[in-house]
């Protein structure tokens, strides 16, 4: 809400910073104080994070980067009023995501609020001729 306290939010899988950067933007349309915590594995992210946060104005002294695997990182500051994830992974699978969003939540204040706030991940049959074909060729 415009004018209240300062926010802490962690962003688990921040890679290079998108999330990192709308969370700033959304503090900023609504006049909230944000501190955001960028938690990143991924060695290459964390160079990109770092680097922004120490050159660009909007994240300087409002972003801290943590080179840290979400599954084992704590929150320095006694838990996060907003925990921000987009766990898609490299082809669209959500791999690890179960893994890491669970230890992840624990980083929530009481009243806390996750984003996404739930998601469901499924499989989708696909068909093609030419391997049904193949395939049953090959059984013959």
């Amino acid at each position: 809400a415009r004018g209240s306290s300062d926010v802490v939010a962690a962003v688990a899988g921040a890679g290079r910073g998108p999330l990192v950067q709308a969370a700033l933007n959304a503090a900023d349309a609504e006049g909230v104080t944000i501190r955001v915590h960028a938690v990143e594995k991924n060695a290459n992210a964390v160079v990109t994070l770092r680097g922004r946060a120490r050159t660009e104005d909007a994240w300087r002294g409002r972003v801290e980067v943590h080179a840290a695997d979400a599954r084992g990182w704590t929150p320095p500051d006694g838990g996060v009023d907003c925990l921000i994830s987009e766990l898609l992974g490299s082809f669209g699978d959500n791999e690890l995501s179960p893994e890491c969003l669970a230890p992840a939540e624990a980083w929530l204040k009481p009243g806390g609020v996750s984003i996404p706030y739930r998601y469901e991940s499924f499989a989708q049959p696909i068909s093609c001729a030419k391997l049904w074909f193949d395939a049953r060729r090959a059984n013959t």
